[in-house]
């Protein structure tokens, strides 16, 4: 082989595999940083998000969730976002679209309406179209024979977000990278070096045998606008290492028992209260664990949750463990944090005994 021959050969591998490298890197975003470094996955990044339009009574949010490479689906919800005054049975509309010269720019494609989903949307709405400003700033929703809406980009953040009740037993911090100790783990994977948090997979050690407890927990969804499904951003909470209430960036879904606040094969959320990746989210449980007499269980254990703020379980009864950690036991544990194959990361982790 020709010397110009073995050059061109190890250019093309050289390029295909920064090729593959950077798309390896474009899939999974841990920070907002980290996701500047490459402008057109930033420029979507900024785009999605929630909007809101309001005029005195009246409420019309919607979230747009990034699909990859310029497209884009929004979810309409007349009255609110979901759990602040919109509900799972009322409307909920789908565009979908991409960007076109200076705007995203999105058609109406179906409804969900009274619990029936992929509904047809009526004839006097069937034109309607969304457009997005390419920095994310507004979303204009066009009615033709109407006046335009102009919504605004808003950025909700838990209540809850950084709580410490009084009396809670930290299990493992990371709110800092000076607030980093392993002691109540039991073994984890990995810390982001950066800000102190953890990344899943991971477990903490045994909590107190038996007692209701309140347990909170925060988390992060990497960013992948790219992946779907189960492949975006997927990890779980497992109370006592046996129940699993999933995360996942499930941001403008439906809420089904696999996707974030869903108890895996068991229920659904009462409404999807998840928000865009790369913010920090909460998790609050009021857990009961199951009870035993003579090894036997005789009472299944109770939760509830609050995604968010927003109460999305209330009194659940768990009828037993769901798939991917252990089986129900009468025994001392911890919390497991699952992992999926992706860097979903979570801080400020306690529990607090019930008296």
């Amino acid at each position: 082989m020709k010397f110009t021959s073995v050059l061109s050969a190890a250019v093309l591998v050289a390029a295909m595999s920064g090729s593959l490298l950077a798309q390896e890197k474009k899939n999974e975003y841990v920070s907002i940083d980290e996701v500047k470094a490459v402008a057109e996955d930033y420029r979507d990044f900024q785009i999605q998000g929630e909007y809101l339009w309001q005029a005195g009574e009246k409420t019309f949010a919607a979230q747009c969730i990034a699909d990859g490479d310029g497209k884009f689906t929004v979810v309409g919800f007349p009255g609110g976002f979901p759990g602040q005054g919109w509900a799972s049975k009322e409307v909920r509309i789908y565009y979908r679209g991409k960007i076109e010269g200076d705007a995203v720019v999105l058609k109406v494609e179906s409804m969900d309406i009274e619990g029936q989903r992929n509904q047809p949307i009526p004839e006097n709405h069937a034109n309607d179209i969304v457009k997005i400003d390419l920095e994310g700033k507004t979303m204009t929703f066009i009615v033709p024979g109407m006046p335009d809406r102009v919504a605004e980009k808003v950025d909700r953040v838990s209540a809850r977000l950084g709580a410490r009740d009084e009396g809670a037993v930290v299990l493992y911090d990371g709110m800092t990278k000076e607030a980093v100790s392993t002691d109540k783990l039991a073994r984890f994977r990995k810390i982001n070096e950066e800000t102190g948090a953890m990344f899943s997979e991971f477990a903490t050690k045994e909590i107190e045998k038996g007692k209701e407890c309140m347990i909170h927990v925060e988390f992060m969804l990497s960013f992948m606008p790219r992946a779907k499904g189960q492949g975006r951003s997927n990890s779980g909470v497992y109370l006592n290492e046996c129940y699993e209430c999933q995360v996942l960036d499930s941001f403008g879904l439906r809420g089904e028992n696999n996707e974030c606040g869903g108890f895996y094969q068991q229920k659904r959320p009462i409404c999807n209260a998840v928000f865009s990746p790369l913010k920090w989210q909460t998790y609050d449980f009021h857990f009961t664990p199951a009870k035993f007499e003579n090894g036997q269980k005789v009472a299944n254990a109770r939760v509830d949750v609050a995604l968010n703020g927003i109460l999305i379980h209330e009194n659940l009864e768990i009828t037993g463990a769901t798939p991917g950690c252990k089986n129900e036991a009468d025994e001392a544990r911890g919390i497991y944090f699952q992992g999926h194959g992706n860097n979903v990361q979570y801080r400020n982790i306690w529990v607090q005994y019930m008296d």
